[in-house]
C-alpha cells in the first residue's frame, strides 16, 4: 500500500511535469541569457532543507528551459534565498479539540539579481505550507488517503518553487 502510495504520487507529478514542457522563455528579460543558483540559507534546524529547495528548482529551471544555469563566474544574474523558519501549526481540530491536520509552515525570503542591469528584479517575502495528518487521523485512513510530515514538506518546497517560477515569468 504505502508502494502504491508512493507510485500514486510519483505518476501525478511526472503528469503535472508534462503538461509544462513548452517554455517561458519569452517573459523573462531579453537581455539575461543565464541564471545562477546561490546555495539557499538554512537559518531552521530542518536538516537539509536547503539543499532539497535547491534540487527542486535546479529540477524546474532545466525543465521549463526559462535560463540555462550557469557555472559562469559572472552570470547575468542570480537567485538566492533563506529558509527563516519552518514550523508545525494545528491546523484542524475535531470537537473534542484533538488535532486532526498540521500545518507545516516555511518563511524566508528570496531574491532575483540581475547583474547585467545591477538591481534587483524580485525580493519576496513568502510563507508557504503544507498540511498533514496527526497519526491518530492517518491511523483510522487507509494508506492511499495518509497524508504525513513528508507529504506536506514536498508539498510546501513545490509551492515556493512556483512562487519563484512564477515571479520569475510575470510580464516585464
Amino acid at each position: 500500500m504505502v508502494l502504491q502510495k508512493k507510485l500514486s504520487r510519483f505518476l501525478l507529478i511526472v503528469t503535472l511535469s508534462s503538461c509544462g514542457i513548452y517554455s517561458f522563455k519569452g517573459s523573462i528579460p531579453e537581455h539575461l541569457t543565464d541564471v545562477q543558483l546561490y546555495p539557499f540559507k538554512n537559518l531552521t534546524t530542518e536538516f537539509a532543507v536547503e539543499s532539497d529547495i535547491d534540487r527542486a528548482i535546479t529540477d524546474r529551471l532545466l525543465n521549463e528551459k526559462l535560463l540555462p544555469l550557469s557555472a559562469k563566474e559572472n552570470p547575468d544574474s542570480h537567485i538566492e534565498g533563506t529558509i527563516s523558519s519552518i514550523q508545525d501549526k494545528p491546523n484542524v481540530f475535531d470537537d473534542d479539540e484533538n488535532i486532526l491536520e498540521y500545518r507545516l509552515e516555511f518563511t524566508g525570503e528570496v531574491i532575483w539579481y540581475d547583474h547585467i542591469h545591477e538591481k534587483q528584479l524580485f525580493k519576496k517575502n513568502y510563507r508557504v505550507f503544507g498540511t498533514y495528518f496527526s497519526e491518530e487521523e492517518n491511523a483510522i485512513r487507509n494508506d492511499a488517503e495518509q497524508l504525513e510530515r513528508e507529504d506536506a514538506y514536498d508539498e510546501a518546497i513545490e509551492k515556493l518553487v512556483d512562487l519563484i517560477v512564477e515571479s520569475m515569468t510575470e510580464e516585464w
